[in-house]
């Protein structure tokens, strides 16, 4: 799969940045590295539209292969799964914008798998996540598990978007 990357809000710079930057912190879970590197090697296209818009900030937006990932979201996807809320409840409140950023796109993201399931082959002989063979791939538990392997690791140094919102 190729990942496009783009913006209507940030330059393209900006929108790959913050990208690489989010994702640089999910990929430290084992499986959020393996679904986005099994998303990378499929041949079909995503594009990640990466938008600072407030008036989007917390639509969830995913349709034939194009996502909308808002820096401001402020609404936390999964939280009513149990280790979802509990790596979101260990955030500073002055990460909390900028971590629930990171996970709207993990959500994003974990749909994004749910959804293509029957078209990808997310299987390896290999994969320490025996469920990723079920008929019926859950974003559910694909973010409980991200959640679970990133709930003992340190958060991100950085705190928020802040800087890319001035661009604006």
């Amino acid at each position: 799969m190729t990942i496009g990357i783009s913006s209507k809000t940030l330059s393209d710079y900006d929108a790959h940045l913050a990208f690489n930057t989010a994702t640089a912190f999910l990929r430290k879970s084992d499986l959020a590295n393996y679904l986005i590197d099994q998303l990378e090697q499929q041949h079909v296209k995503l594009n990640v539209e990466v938008s600072t818009d407030p008036a989007l900030a917390n639509q969830e937006v995913s349709n034939n292969g194009a996502i909308l990932w808002n820096l401001r979201s402020n609404l936390s996807p999964g939280a009513n799964l149990p280790d979802v809320a509990a790596l979101l409840n260990r955030i500073p409140e002055q990460q909390k914008p900028y971590i629930t950023s990171l996970w709207a796109l993990m959500h994003l993201l974990a749909q994004t798998c749910q959804q293509l399931n029957n078209q990808l082959n997310f299987r390896d002989a290999d994969a320490t996540w025996p469920w990723l063979d079920e008929k019926v791939l859950s974003a559910n538990d694909i973010e409980n598990v991200v959640a679970r392997e990133l709930s003992d690791l340190p958060l991100p140094a950085e705190q928020n978007w802040d800087r890319l919102f001035k661009h604006n």
